[in-house]
């Protein structure tokens, strides 16, 4: 049988709390202005696909907001699809929002009572 690791719940409703937080609208310009900030010589494998995320996505209201432990994102709650990044030092990661965390910003979003 698996179980969570210790700490786990609670890490995880500090995140939906500080995502609860900071969630605030975003722009387009935004959003191309924060590609740049963290692509800036577009040699980062993501760079592409990032910055066409946010194209493809453009005629959609955005929010964005940061967890507890450092995890930015933005999220498109018409579409329901997000991506992430986090900075380490010099080290950037980025990916696609999964399931999980769509589902908890969903519930949030609706909480404000905001439909995109």
């Amino acid at each position: 049988m698996m179980t969570e690791p210790s700490g786990f719940a609670e890490r995880f409703a500090q995140r939906k709390e500080s995502a609860r937080r900071t969630l605030r609208d975003a722009s387009v310009a935004e959003l191309q202005a924060l590609s740049v900030e963290l692509f800036p010589d577009h040699t980062h494998p993501f760079a592409r696909p990032f910055s066409d995320f946010i194209e493809e996505h453009r005629s959609e209201s955005a929010l964005r907001g940061e967890t507890s432990d450092g995890i930015s994102f933005a999220y498109y709650p018409r579409s329901d699809r997000g991506i992430w990044y986090k900075i380490e030092g010099t080290l950037l990661s980025v990916g696609l929002l999964g399931t999980t965390s769509r589902k908890v910003l969903s519930e949030i979003v609706a909480e404000r009572g905001r439909s995109e």
